[in-house]
């Protein structure tokens, strides 16, 4: 079977490439990320021009023992079981230090041209579910206009002056007690 190193169109659902990289796990922050040239190491590994390495992840597969890079791939980055089902077994055994490509990363025409250096280890799609939306029915509710500011049956409140008479002469009263005191 020959493999799709093609990359995705801008149409195409979220796609991930997986390589295993033949590298020492200590210089995984040298290629993941661009050197003062603006260059990645993993630019020419892998055979493209140009990554985004902001949809690049370079990492020690051992930092993902424990979850497993099958469930990494599918809880983690969303990507369908059936798509990586078929090479659960070629991902469990898998060591060293993986790359996951998103399709972000690159973008136009091209494919993956992976040099000594990777290996391609397979290309998994996200899942899909796409529903008929379907419209929703008038209600009676929804139609018409509100009225507003005032319940029907009730008038406007009068300003409650009492109150403010009272208030007030509390006030007055406790300024001159206190005063008195002073």
């Amino acid at each position: 079977m020959i493999a799709d190193l093609s990359f995705p169109g801008p149409n195409a659902p979220r796609t991930i490439f997986v390589f295993k990289l033949d590298i020492d796990p200590n210089e995984v922050e040298a290629w993941s990320k661009p050197d003062e040239a603006g260059d990645m190491h993993l630019e020419y590994a892998l055979g493209v021009k140009k990554l985004d390495p902001a949809h690049v992840e370079v990492f020690p597969v051992s930092q993902i023992t424990e979850f497993g890079l099958t469930r990494y791939l599918t809880d983690a980055s969303g990507m369908s079981v059936e798509s990586v089902a078929a090479d659960a077994k070629k991902l469990s055994a898998l060591r060293g230090v993986i790359v996951l490509v998103h399709n972000k990363a690159v973008s136009g025409e091209g494919e993956f041209k992976p040099r000594n250096e990777a290996e391609f280890v397979g290309r998994y799609t996200e899942a899909q579910s796409l529903s008929v939306s379907t419209p929703t029915t008038s209600y009676e509710a929804t139609r018409g206009t509100l009225s507003g500011g005032t319940t029907p049956g009730k008038s406007r409140g009068r300003m409650p002056w009492g109150i403010l008479v009272i208030s007030a002469a509390a006030i007055i009263l406790i300024a001159a007690i206190l005063v008195g005191i002073a």
